[in-house]
């Protein structure tokens, strides 16, 4: 039986969207703020924004850079790793951001980040059906999110647009 740290720490993406439904169920019970928009800003706050910061420093940083890169199935000091840092940090600023300045500012955040994710899912079974690369970070729950999330998040924002 696998650790519970463990598997939620493979399964992270899992753990920030229920804590942004979370979080948005709350705010809405106690202040009464519409939906759509609430669960939209909270997705960017939590797994836009928290979640890019922690994968941009987790990316960037030893020792946990060398085990992010294994669990993709990386070399482990690839260059590459620290421009999917600055691009997870810089998109986790913008999703904090987004929470707080709201209008146009939440719009562009949420097709610059679907934008971003869906590229880096498409890229995950690419290597998965290219190199039979079935890593946990790879080939699990990441890719998933990697390619629903942005679908949601666009769904939301089209759905606020017109006044749901």
């Amino acid at each position: 039986m696998p650790e519970p740290g463990k598997t939620l720490q493979d399964h992270f993406a899992v753990v920030f969207f229920a804590a942004a439904l979370l979080c948005a169920a709350a705010e809405i019970v106690i202040w009464g703020t519409p939906l759509v928009e609430t669960v939209l800003a909270w997705i960017l706050l939590v797994n836009i924004g928290v979640q890019g910061l922690l994968a941009g420093v987790s990316h960037w940083y030893e020792p946990s850079a060398k085990k992010v890169a294994e669990k993709l199935g990386w070399a482990p000091g690839s260059p590459f790793q620290r421009e999917v840092a600055a691009a997870d940090a810089a998109f986790g600023v913008l999703g904090i951001l987004a929470f707080f300045i709201r209008d146009n500012f939440l719009v562009a955040t949420v097709i610059g980040a679907s934008v971003m994710l869906f590229l880096m899912g498409i890229g995950h079974v690419l290597d998965l059906r290219k190199n039979q690369n079935d890593s946990v970070y790879n080939a699990g729950t990441v890719v998933w999110f990697d390619l629903l999330l942005p679908v949601l998040m666009c769904i939301l924002l089209v759905m606020g647009k017109a006044g749901w």
